[in-house]
């Protein structure tokens, strides 16, 4: 993942007990956010070179909420 997505979530959820670890397992390349999928380059692309589709960070974020929530923890 792309630092777009630690800023975003720390933001959202906060600075001081939100940590966002990504290359946790088998990694393929970049999980690029729409930012970085608009500059383009080799961030923008898996290593079978497929591009990702506009709707990658909000698919992530949208799951992330979604695991929070079942964590019963308070959303600020």
């Amino acid at each position: 993942m792309v630092v777009d997505y630690s800023l975003r979530l720390k933001a959202q959820y906060g600075w001081e007990d939100t940590w966002v670890a990504g290359y946790s397992n088998d990694v393929f390349g970049y999980i690029p956010s729409l930012r970085v999928l608009k500059e383009g380059g080799y961030e923008a692309q898996g290593t079978s070179g497929r591009l990702f589709g506009a709707a990658v960070e909000e698919t992530i974020v949208e799951r992330v909420q979604d695991l929070v929530e079942k964590t019963g923890r308070d959303v600020k």
